[in-house]
């Protein structure tokens, strides 16, 4: 799931919130599960931006 997500973002690097919610499974509510994405996608670089910034 995160490999993907990253895979995905690196050639634009960034992820919109939208793409994030649509590539995240809905089980993926969990504090740790959200953090561990942010984590993986600040550690590739890639910035969360908010869907108007694109």
């Amino acid at each position: 799931m995160i490999q993907r997500i990253i895979e995905l973002s690196r050639r634009t690097g960034f992820v919109t919130f939208e793409q994030l919610n649509e590539l995240l499974p809905s089980a993926t509510t969990e504090p740790e599960d959200i953090e561990a994405v942010m984590q993986a996608l600040s550690d590739e670089g890639i910035n969360l931006i908010d869907d108007d910034q694109t």
